[in-house]
C-alpha cells in the first residue's frame, strides 16, 4: 500500500519494473521476427547497392516499428 494511490494503481517503482521488463520482452519478440526477415532479404534481394542499401533500411525500420509495438502490447498486457 503507497499513501495517496489509487485502489489498483501502480507505484512509480512498480511501473519502472513493467516498463524495464516489457522493454526486455519487446527486445526479444523485435530480435525473433527481425532475423528471418534479414534472412528472407539477404538471399532474395538482388545483389547491388542500392537494392541492398534498402534492404538494410527496411529491417531497420522493421526492428524499430515491432520494438515499439511489442513494447506497448507487453506494457497493456502487464498492467
Amino acid at each position: 500500500m503507497v499513501p495517496g494511490l489509487a485502489v489498483g494503481g501502480i507505484c512509480s517503482d512498480c511501473w519502472a519494473q513493467l516498463v524495464k521488463r516489457a522493454a526486455r520482452i519487446a527486445q526479444w519478440i523485435a530480435i525473433g521476427t527481425t532475423l528471418p526477415l534479414a534472412v528472407y532479404m539477404t538471399l532474395s534481394l538482388p545483389h547491388d547497392r542500392t537494392s541492398r542499401l534498402v534492404g538494410v533500411v527496411s529491417v531497420l525500420i522493421w526492428y524499430m516499428l515491432t520494438s515499439l509495438i511489442a513494447r506497448r502490447v507487453a506494457l497493456e498486457w502487464m498492467k
